[in-house]
């Protein structure tokens, strides 16, 4: 029987999964009561805390390399930590008791268990190379903990073994468990990716509501440790989830609707893209509200400041036959021609 609520699936992607901590508060704050929560890798870790109901920004901001596994420096894959990455690999893998530590600190099983919202998590079994896709009623007693860090075993890590069996992460076949939940019933399902590395099952899902919120310019590498950049890609999911919920419009802004409305009646859809595309060049800040007006200012404030966005537009603005070379520079063009617009409109000075 299909379940008339809101089920959640989230992606693996490393430290890329902070994004998914965005979306869970933006949704929390927009009263989206959520009924299942399912996930591969970090998504099977962001759902437990989730599910727990752990304080998941603290604990995000917070994080460092040593947490997880043992390394020199904040990134796996930085030329710093290259030499013993590679070492520990030739041996059996990189050590990550230290993320198992972690994960019993900070997910409680018994809440998971008593908790009205249904958990399930996926991993792979190398003996049967097949995925093992489990809700907690299915974990033994005592071994959620385990099988979230099997979820969540990254392929370059040593093997998790539980019960003698041996598990990595399940994004190697199943990066978005959206099954689990169709197969449960649920039929309005949301997802969260973070481009992670992993296989996507192709999946029969006809008949049922996909909300699909994704990370489209990651902060932050699959496993880099940077403060700065885990907070940055919290807000982009939460402000992301607000767009996809029409809290707020704009693709790579948020804009308040009344004024993207206003906007896309006096100027059109093409330069309200153009405009967010040249704010993007031009570093303004993605993670903040503004009105369409005060997004065309900052522009008009910073677009020198961008080398790139200034030539286009003085070649844009002078009587030079380029045009066709530059209606091929795609989102480029797109965005000077927004800038060039709002000059000869005197939108700003």
């Amino acid at each position: 029987m299909n379940k008339p609520t809101y089920a959640l699936a989230l992606a693996g992607g490393g430290t890329r999964g902070a994004f998914e901590v965005g979306v869970w508060q933006a949704l929390k704050e927009l009263g989206i009561e959520i009924s299942a929560i399912v996930g591969t890798s970090i998504g099977a870790v962001n759902g437990a805390v989730f599910v727990s109901g752990v304080e998941s920004e603290e604990l995000w901001k917070n994080i460092s390399a040593t947490d997880i596994i043992d390394i020199e420096g904040d990134n796996m894959f930085s030329f710093a930590s290259f030499i013993s990455t590679i070492k520990q690999i030739a041996n059996g893998g990189v050590d990550a008791t230290a993320f198992d530590e972690f994960l019993t600190k900070h997910i409680d099983e018994d809440k998971i268990r008593n908790s009205k919202i249904e958990y399930g998590l996926c991993t792979y079994r190398t003996d049967t190379k097949e995925t093992e896709e489990l809700f907690v009623d299915q974990i033994p007693q005592g071994e959620l903990v385990d099988y979230i860090a099997a979820s969540a075993n990254f392929p370059v890590f040593k093997r998790k073994k539980i019960d003698g069996i041996e598990y990595i992460d399940g994004g190697v076949k199943n990066n978005l468990p959206i099954n689990m939940l169709i197969e449960k019933g649920y039929n309005t399902i949301i997802t969260v990716t973070v481009k992670g590395i992993g296989l996507t099952k192709n999946i029969d899902h006809s008949g049922i509501n996909l909300i699909d919120i994704n990370c489209r310019t990651p902060e932050v590498g699959i496993m880099e440790f940077d403060t700065d950049g885990i907070s940055r890609s919290i807000k982009s999911g939460y402000y992301e989830c607000m767009r996809v919920f029409g809290k707020y419009a704009g693709k790579l802004y948020s804009i308040t609707p009344q004024s993207y409305n206003n906007a896309q009646l006096i100027y059109g859809k093409d330069l309200i893209n153009g405009v967010e595309a040249a704010s993007i060049m031009c570093r303004i800040d993605p993670y903040r509200v503004y009105t369409f007006d005060e997004l065309c200012n900052k522009l008009m404030i910073n677009y020198k400041y961008s080398k790139k966005l200034s030539l286009l537009v003085k070649a844009m603005s002078s009587a030079i036959p380029a045009k066709g070379v530059l209606e091929r520079l795609g989102k480029f063009y797109s965005a000077a021609n927004a800038v060039v617009y709002l000059k000869k409109q005197k939108k700003i000075t």
